[in-house]
């Protein structure tokens, strides 16, 4: 266990720093008055502190930097996750509904996905840039918004960041001779989980949000790390089971909303109370059950892509095969629960608008 010694560094510093800097953070929203306030689609009764991402967003860029020199990739990757972080900020200080509009949004992830597309982030196993590219782009956008959705419970979104970036991390550091990106993924994975832990308690307990700009700037970060490290072989076509296996639950959810959004003709980049932890909420369990149950879907699928990278292609595919099997069955279940402000003839029974 000695190849995990590179990741302490940053993520303790980045742990260190975003407990000193989420309750800071959390001060300068109460006094500039940016707060999420209850109402509509939303569940929390109080109006809540915004700014957790800025606080998550310096956590990590301090344990980056107290780690060592920083790559020129890993600078690019820095500077795009800190632009989208001030796209999340005009959203959460913005009085309209939504911020920025979607498409404009989804434009400006497009352009930061190119600018760190650009100087080294590439998908060996596809040698022509032609494939690799716009696979890539793809999956960055894809990732940054999965987080964006997934950001609806306490502690919800950057505890499974954080269960996310430690495995990036602890895979980096196991193959850290496959190449030079190695090092700058161990980092910036490490310090991102350290930061996402140090902000959970203040999260758990209600007492700050990490708002579109934490959310945008967490799922940013890791859909960068996960395309820049080698999982295995630079070449090898476990590089794209293990990224999705460690991110599976927030695509799988994203997945879900989408499409059951499209069933019922809604538009699917229209906020909702319609997710996967809304849906496990009007099942029965409460929020805390919800999202550590939650955490254990992440966690296990974790665990198999740390077991996907040292077994054969055909292993491989087989464990990615049962992991999608598990959580299709899961939306099956899941698309039968109740979903408030969706009636009963097309989610089944409607208990109403949940107020905290």
């Amino acid at each position: 266990m000695g190849y995990l010694a590179p990741l302490l560094t940053p993520f303790l510093v980045a742990f260190g720093s975003a407990l000193i800097l989420t309750p800071l953070c959390r001060r300068v929203a109460v006094t500039l008055g940016v707060m999420d306030r209850p109402g509509g689609k939303k569940i929390h009764a109080q109006p809540t502190p915004l700014l957790g991402g800025p606080a998550i967003a310096i956590a990590q860029a301090g344990g980056v930097l107290a780690s060592g020199p920083v790559d020129p990739v890993l600078v690019s990757v820095l500077v795009a996750a800190g632009l989208i972080l001030l796209l999340g900020i005009h959203d959460d200080l913005s009085p309209a509904p939504g911020g920025v509009r979607w498409w404009l949004r989804l434009l400006f992830q497009g352009f930061l996905a190119v600018f760190v597309i650009h100087p080294g982030i590439t998908l060996g196993f596809l040698r022509t840039p032609w494939l690799s590219i716009p696979v890539i782009l793809l999956w960055i956008v894809g990732i940054t918004n999965a987080f964006n959705l997934l950001d609806n419970m306490n502690g919800l979104s950057a505890g499974v960041a954080a269960i996310a970036g430690l495995t990036f991390a602890s895979l980096a550091a196991r193959y850290i001779d496959l190449g030079p990106e190695q090092v700058p993924t161990v980092r910036a994975s490490a310090a991102l989980a350290g930061a996402c832990l140090g902000f959970l308690p203040s999260n758990f307990r209600s007492r700050i949000f990490m708002g579109d700009a934490g959310s945008l700037f967490v799922g940013f970060s890791l859909a960068c790390v996960a395309a820049l490290g080698s999982w295995r072989s630079p070449t090898a076509p476990t590089s794209v089971i293990i990224p999705l296996l460690v991110l599976a639950y927030p695509i799988f959810d994203t997945t879900l909303v989408v499409i059951l959004r499209l069933r019922r003709g809604q538009s699917p980049v229209v906020g909702g109370r319609d997710h996967s932890s809304h849906r496990l909420v009007n099942l029965g369990l409460g929020r805390v059950e919800v999202v550590l149950l939650i955490y254990l879907f992440s966690l296990s699928h974790a665990l198999t892509a740390v077991l996907v990278s040292s077994v054969t292609l055909r292993l491989s595919l087989l464990a990615l095969a049962g992991s999608a099997s598990v959580l299709f069955i899961f939306g099956m279940v899941l698309r039968k629960a109740p979903v408030w402000g969706v009636g009963a003839s097309e989610e089944g029974p409607n208990r109403g608008q949940e107020t905290g």
